[in-house]
């Protein structure tokens, strides 16, 4: 068992032992103990000997293989990582044979809905959790891998859940996607793909 496994796989023991209402509180304690991890990788508007693409401070980007899901994205070279919004955030396990071995896997279950107004239940296997700084403090969050679409590029990159209800935009693209090679102008929006109201 791989060592992210084993911490899941512990800190959700500990929950059942302990009786903790669910398997975040156990992980806000966990995380809250740990020390603190190394500085996160620059901005990349700092590394001038890379060619990048110019975006604006909003596209329009999709999600998936099939580009199912559609948001208006706010871009934040502030943020780590990226972010969509997500409510009724649920965590299950599931069993998956792997080369002969059983392997118990955490899965997270939530729903959301994009800017087409589409109501959708999605399923997503967890990479990791950890904590995530925001306006609003910090906070225990699950990570999962996701095709991202930008006009026409695709990038597989990690992304967060959150309630995003009350903010502007329900997507927010951070730096472990402008690390492909994209430095934002802040004085546009819409740079390189078409806003949603464009599109009908």
């Amino acid at each position: 068992m791989n060592p992210a496994a084993l911490l899941i796989f512990g800190l959700m023991t500990a929950a059942s032992i302990i009786g903790a209402a669910n398997f975040t509180v156990v992980a806000d304690g966990y995380f809250a103990r740990r020390p603190p991890v190394a500085a996160p990788v620059r901005c990349p508007a700092s590394v001038p000997e890379q060619v990048k693409t110019v975006i604006g401070h909003t596209e329009t980007v999709a999600l998936g293989e099939e580009r199912g899901m559609v948001f208006i994205a706010k871009v934040d070279s502030g943020a780590d990582s990226s972010s969509m919004h997500a409510t009724d955030i649920r965590t299950l396990q599931r069993e998956l044979r792997e080369q002969g071995q059983v392997k118990q896997i955490l899965f997270v279950r939530f729903k959301t809905q994009d800017d087409l107004g589409r109501e959708l239940e999605v399923e997503r296997m967890v990479s990791r959790i950890d904590q995530v700084k925001s306006a609003s403090g910090i906070h225990t969050r699950y990570f999962f891998r996701e095709k991202l679409w930008i006009h026409d590029r695709a990038y597989e990159i990690e992304m967060n859940l959150a309630d995003r209800s009350r903010m502007s935009k329900k997507m927010l693209v951070g730096k472990n996607l402008l690390n492909q090679g994209y430095l934002i102008d802040a004085n546009q929006a819409y740079v390189v793909t078409r806003s949603i109201n464009d599109k009908l």
